[in-house]
C-alpha cells in the first residue's frame, strides 16, 4: 500500500498536467521521496520548451541548458546507442573513476551537492522525448531498491502527466485555429464537438438562426421534422463515419425554412477519432456550414469557363447557383427548358458532380475576382 505521501505526489503529478508552474515544487517533493538532492524533466531535443527543474537547485538548471549539457555523459552514451524506453542510470555505463574525473560530476554536479543521477526515459511516437531525472546526494551516489521502485513508479506518472498537458495543449492550438478560421468565414459555418454540440459559431451563423434553424440545448437543429432528422444524419456522418464503409462524395441537405428561402447544408470532418494504438486518441470535430442559394452569389461565369464549360453552360449554371429553378433559369437566359436539361447533364459530367444541390455548393467554393 503505497503512503499518504505517495499518493499525495501522484496526485500533484497529474495536477501539473494542467498548470506547467506546478512542476517545480511537484519535483522538488519528488526529490525527496526519493532520497535525491533535485529532480528535471529534460527534454531529448534541447530546443523544445519542455523543461522543468525543482525548486532545490534552480541555478543548476540554468546551468545545464546553457553549456553543460554538452558534458552531459548520457548524451554522450546515447549517442552511439538507441534512445532507451524506461529506466537508465549512469551506473551502468560510468565507473566511479570515470565519475572522479568526469567535468559533468566534479564541476557541476558536485557543486550543488549532487552526484550520480537516475533517469527514466519517455519516448512518444506523437511528441516529445524526454528523461524523468534524479541527482542522488553526495555520500549516497546509489539509490536502494525500495528507491528504485517507487522511482519507476512515479517516473510513468510524470510521463501520462506531461502527455496528458501536450495533448492538452494541441486541442487548445486547434480550436483557436477553427475558431479564427470560423470566424473569418463570409457563410453561416460552425465548429461542432464529438458529442453533436456547437463549439463555437461565427456572426454569420448567429443571424440565420431563427428561420428553420434553431440553437437549443448547444445543438443545431432545425424546426422542420424531415430536415431535422436529415441534419442529424449529416453531422453524425461526418462525426463518426462507418469505418466499414468506403469514403463517397461529399454529402449535403437542403433545410426548408419558413421564409420559404431554404438553406443548404454541408459537413465537413475536421478531426477523426484515431484508430491507431500508435496515435494518440483524439475526438472527432467537424464543421457545419450553410448556404442559402441566390444569396449573394459572385460572377463566377469567367470561373466556370476556365473549367472546360461553354458559355451557355456557365450562363445557366450562374443562374441555377443563385437559387432559381432550372425552369427559371432557363427563361433568364433565353432557352428552352428542354436545352436547359441537356446543357445541365453536360454540366454535371464536366463538374463530376450528380444534383443541383452539389453543384451549388461547387461554385461557391470557385474563386471570384
Amino acid at each position: 500500500m503505497l503512503s499518504d505521501a505517495v499518493n499525495a505526489a501522484i496526485g500533484d503529478i497529474y495536477r501539473c498536467a494542467l498548470d506547467d508552474s506546478l512542476w517545480q515544487p511537484t519535483l522538488h517533493t519528488l526529490s525527496r521521496l526519493l532520497g535525491g538532492v533535485g529532480a528535471a524533466i529534460i527534454p531529448t531535443e534541447l530546443h523544445s520548451d519542455l523543461r522543468f527543474g525543482s525548486a532545490r537547485i534552480p541555478e543548476s538548471d540554468h546551468m545545464y541548458y546553457d553549456h553543460m549539457w554538452r558534458h552531459d555523459p548520457y548524451r554522450a552514451y546515447l549517442a552511439g546507442h538507441r534512445l532507451p524506453q524506461g529506466e537508465l542510470s549512469d551506473i551502468s555505463f560510468l565507473s566511479d573513476e570515470e565519475v572522479a574525473r568526469n567535468p559533468y560530476y566534479q564541476d557541476f554536479l558536485n557543486r550543488f551537492g549532487a552526484s550520480r543521477t537516475n533517469r527514466f526515459y519517455f519516448t512518444d511516437p506523437n511528441g516529445p522525448h524526454f528523461a524523468f531525472s534524479i541527482q542522488r546526494p553526495l555520500g549516497r551516489p546509489h539509490e536502494t531498491g525500495d528507491e528504485r521502485r517507487l522511482r519507476l513508479m512515479l517516473g510513468q506518472h510524470v510521463c501520462r502527466a506531461i502527455s496528458m498537458s501536450l495533448g492538452g495543449r494541441q486541442a487548445n492550438a486547434l480550436a483557436h485555429g477553427f475558431r479564427e478560421m470560423c470566424a473569418r468565414l463570409p457563410t453561416p459555418t460552425a465548429v461542432i464537438g464529438h458529442d453533436g454540440r456547437v463549439i463555437f459559431m461565427n456572426d454569420a451563423m448567429e443571424r440565420v438562426l431563427g428561420d428553420g434553424v434553431v440553437h437549443t440545448d448547444g445543438r443545431l437543429t432545425c424546426s422542420h421534422r424531415a430536415s431535422a432528422r436529415q441534419l442529424d444524419g449529416l453531422l453524425r456522418d461526418a462525426l463518426s463515419p462507418s469505418p466499414d464503409v468506403a469514403p463517397g462524395p461529399e454529402r449535403f441537405v437542403m433545410v426548408q425554412c419558413p421564409s420559404g428561402r431554404p438553406l443548404l447544408a454541408r459537413a465537413i470532418p475536421l478531426l477523426t477519432e484515431g484508430r491507431d494504438e500508435m496515435v494518440r486518441p483524439t475526438r472527432p470535430m467537424a464543421m457545419l456550414a450553410f448556404h442559402r442559394p441566390g444569396s449573394d452569389m459572385p460572377d463566377v461565369t469567367d470561373a466556370l469557363r476556365l473549367l472546360g464549360l461553354n458559355q451557355s453552360e456557365a450562363r445557366l449554371v450562374q443562374q441555377v447557383a443563385n437559387g432559381l429553378p432550372l425552369k427559371e433559369a432557363a427563361r433568364a437566359i433565353g432557352i428552352s427548358d428542354h436545352y436547359a436539361r441537356s446543357i445541365l447533364r453536360s454540366v454535371y459530367e464536366k463538374l463530376d458532380v450528380n444534383s443541383q444541390g452539389r453543384l451549388t455548393a461547387f461554385v461557391r467554393d470557385l474563386p471570384t475576382p
